[in-house]
């Protein structure tokens, strides 16, 4: 070998030593079998079996569903409109609940082989960027237009296997900085390494988490187990929570066993797509379970008075102390200056912490039950949370320019308000679950979340008569509001 050869050899080298180093610790793809593949050849032009076995070897970055539709139409025939009313007759399950958009984790590659056209669809989560669209119709025409269907059909789909969630490793900038010499085709090695040990990561995170909080609860057991038994019959808060205690002992014993079952997986079934999930689930339960029994130790020492209910009284009135303190973002918002909810919730927040430092006092001076003092905190919270939906209202009523919009924006806010995790130890919390009550934080979250999807939906309107290179978005008058990722183009 030459001196040059063995020169650049020892770079490739050192250059595959490099990207394992970056890749291989924080490595996951999917297998062909995570994802299902749905042929739908009205126009008859398909070789099935063949395109089955084909792109049974096509692994794609997450799991996907496949769908190949083909048509026998016109040239001057708008595809996209095509596709989204087969859609809606025959596989309403290809459409997301709201109807606007592609169904998540679905990709659809269309065919009319008399009007000359492919088309490809994406749901929100597996959206890619218009020139990617095209890239994977540009991938399949040349077969389209010697008329080979089926392998036009295999080009494409493996393109948009390629590009479709891709991650920063396989993007072209990576890949290219390492392609000397043949290496793409170890990047895209490397790919499915490294989505298979990404997996590995989620797995052994979130069985950490769940780990710490099923440790809290096994050291806390016999405390939780007795504080349960001491709960005064007469309370209804009591009463609530001895529902969410009910079979907590067997809760916690099987929690042990997933836990015990997850930690012996091997490596390699801890690469698969569904082992993540499992390890979250488990995760999820040993949080709740953590978050029942710090509810009932503090509930046991508050309604009987024992000598820590000082501290058990904190932990449920420092949290509303919090949210009362967290009006000041909303209000100071110029978006919402002077309107009449901005005025109710600088009106609550005046008098608000003054009531909690009254109910301290009337249960240090025994003035007030504890029963009665919690009820109080739940009207409190309860008053701040119908301010609150006030208060979406009148911002929603200023930025939405449609009731579509106005429809989006509530749906983001009212998804973020259930989604909140509801505070260790905070008995009104774990009596009524996530989304009983609203707070300042949570509701920042649900407008900004609400102001997103208005903001991408208004975009993809903008662009939805947008042409390039040949390629037509958007889906006509007849698709109304739909706005779901997609292209068409002729060969």
């Amino acid at each position: 070998m030459s001196r040059p050869a063995a020169r650049a050899g020892s770079v490739l080298a050192g250059v595959l030593l490099f990207i394992l180093s970056i890749v291989v610790p924080s490595l996951g793809a999917m297998a062909a079998a995570d994802d299902d593949l749905v042929i739908i050849d009205t126009a008859g032009r398909l070789d099935v079996p063949r395109l089955e076995q084909e792109l049974s070897g096509v692994d794609f970055y997450e799991p996907t569903t496949v769908v190949i539709y083909t048509y026998s139409g016109e040239y001057d025939d708008k595809m996209n409109e095509k596709v989204l009313e087969y859609a809606r007759t025959e596989h309403p399950e290809w459409i997301s609940a709201d109807g606007q958009k592609w169904a998540n984790g679905l990709f659809i590659f269309a065919l009319d082989p008399d009007g000359r056209q492919v088309g490809t669809y994406f749901g929100d989560d597996r959206t890619v960027s218009l020139d990617d669209q095209t890239s994977i119709q540009d991938a399949a025409k040349d077969d389209f237009r010697a008329a080979f269907w089926t392998d036009g059909i295999i080009a494409g789909v493996t393109k948009a296997a390629s590009l479709i969630n891709r991650p920063w490793y396989a993007s072209p900038g990576f890949i290219g900085t390492t392609a000397v010499a043949g290496v793409a085709g170890i990047g895209t090695w490397i790919g499915i390494v490294a989505v298979r040990a990404s997996r590995r990561e989620k797995f052994a995170r979130e069985l950490t988490r769940g780990g710490e909080h099923l440790t809290a609860v096994t050291m806390d057991l016999d405390m939780t187990e007795l504080s349960a038994r001491t709960l005064p019959r007469e309370s209804s808060f009591a009463q609530r929570l001895e529902q969410r205690f009910h079979d907590f002992s067997g809760r916690y014993y099987g929690a042990v066993e997933e836990q015990q079952r997850l930690q012996a997986l091997s490596k390699r079934e801890r690469s698969r797509s569904g082992s993540p999930e499992q390890a979250r689930k488990f995760a999820d339960e040993a949080a709740e379970m953590d978050f029942v029994d710090d509810a009932i130790v503090n509930a046991a020492a508050l309604l009987t008075r024992s000598a820590t209910w000082e501290r058990a009284w904190a932990a449920q009135a420092e949290p509303v102390r919090e949210d009362v303190r967290a009006i000041s973002a909303l209000t100071a918002d110029p978006a919402a200056q002077g309107s009449a909810s901005v005025q109710a919730l600088e009106s609550f927040q005046a008098s608000a912490d003054s009531e909690i430092e009254k109910l301290g006092a009337g249960l240090r001076a025994q003035t007030i039950t504890p029963e009665a003092a919690l009820e109080a905190l739940e009207s409190l919270r309860a008053e701040l949370s119908r301010l609150l939906r006030e208060h979406s209202r009148a911002l929603i009523e200023v930025y939405a320019k449609t009731n579509e919009e106005r429809q989006a924006m509530e749906a983001a806010m009212e998804r973020e308000r259930r989604s909140a995790q509801p505070r260790s130890g905070v008995i009104l919390d774990t009596v009524y679950g996530p989304g009983q009550f609203w707070n300042p934080i949570v509701f920042g979250a649900g407008y900004s979340a609400g102001v997103s999807r208005v903001e991408s939906d208004r975009a993809a309107a903008a662009s939805s008569s947008f042409s390039s290179g040949g390629s037509s978005t958007g889906y006509g008058s007849s698709g109304g509001s739909f706005s779901g990722s997609g292209s068409s183009s002729h060969f």
